[in-house]
């Protein structure tokens, strides 16, 4: 969904205001106020200030209730700020700043594209539970392998490579647009305290048997899996990527308080070069999965017209 939101700003700019050359988004925060449901959606575009080198754009995104109603409802409001990183032109200095706490392992790409594992990554073969997240199953994640782990590292860090899944999605690769769906894939950190089994048996090389004794198991003891909305998005964009896109990103996830059913995250997206590509920061509630299922609507053949 945040992608969606890049794009549609994308799109007005070029369309509507295209003698201002400003289409790359370079700040984006996005409330979410509802659950969305697969299907149409409409975006409404306001200009909020136009400028010679930074605009500010505020974007609606509205469906239907139910299933055949008429009346349209918010589900996800955004602020987003657009210019033009390539002709970006001003004061540079060098913080050196690099990931720490712990550094990230060094990475043999190549080797992992054929062999979908390295010294230090293994590929997340398969999601513990893909019902929720459907999307996630368009890429391949390559996260530390748990032989490499070490005891000093917290469970709160998420550390991975990730790239589009050459059998979803042909010849995929990341751009900007992408920039606001990776920085909501990875596993949960929360699962890494409660469920720390899931993720051994997503990476697992018998990963299907070991989800299906995982699951069984859980359910034996009670335990059912959480969903995890996101109440607040922001993501800030600090390099623009080829315009034919990247075939891998890293991504570094971190929480730093998860208390009272909420928690916060920190992500960090990173080039092979070693340069920082983005940065984004969520606020997130842990509640029953039952809520994310129970009353969806179901979608309709109806079309909706798009403002876009």
């Amino acid at each position: 969904m945040t992608s969606a939101f890049m794009v549609v700003a994308r799109t007005h700019m070029s369309q509507t205001h295209s003698t201002r050359s400003e289409p790359h988004v370079i700040n984006l925060h996005l409330e979410f106020l509802r659950r969305t449901s697969v299907g149409n959606a409409i975006f409404t575009v306001q200009d909020v200030k136009l400028g010679s080198r930074i605009s500010n754009l505020h974007i609606t995104l509205s469906q239907p209730k139910n299933p055949g109603d008429e009346k349209l409802e918010d589900k996800a409001q955004g602020y987003i700020t657009m210019s033009n990183i390539a002709t970006e032109d001003g004061l540079s200095l060098d913080t050196q700043y690099t990931l720490t706490s712990p550094p990230a392992l060094p990475v043999h790409l190549p080797t992992l594209a054929t062999h979908r594992l390295d010294e230090n990554y293994t590929i997340r073969a398969a999601d513990p539970f893909p019902e929720f997240r459907r999307a996630a199953q368009n890429i391949e994640m390559f996260l530390v392998r748990p032989d490499r782990k070490d005891a000093s590292r917290p469970k709160s860090i998420n550390d991975q490579w990730v790239r589009f899944s050459p059998k979803r999605v042909a010849d995929g690769r990341w751009t900007n647009d992408a920039l606001g769906f990776l920085v909501d894939m990875f596993p949960q950190i929360v699962e890494h305290y409660i469920n720390p089994e899931s993720e051994e048996a997503a990476m697992s090389p018998q990963s299907q048997q070991r989800r299906k004794e995982f699951i069984k198991k859980s359910k034996a003891d009670g335990h059912r899996p959480f969903w995890y909305p996101t109440l607040v998005l922001n993501l800030d964009v600090k390099k623009l990527l080829p315009e034919e896109g990247v075939e891998w990103l890293f991504v570094r996830v971190r929480a730093k308080g998860i208390k009272n059913g909420r928690f916060d995250l920190d992500i960090e997206v990173w080039d092979e070069a070693g340069q920082l590509v983005a940065t984004s920061t969520h606020a997130s509630l842990i509640v029953d999965a039952s809520r994310n299922l129970a009353g969806r609507p179901k979608q309709t053949s109806k079309k909706s017209e798009s403002k876009l």
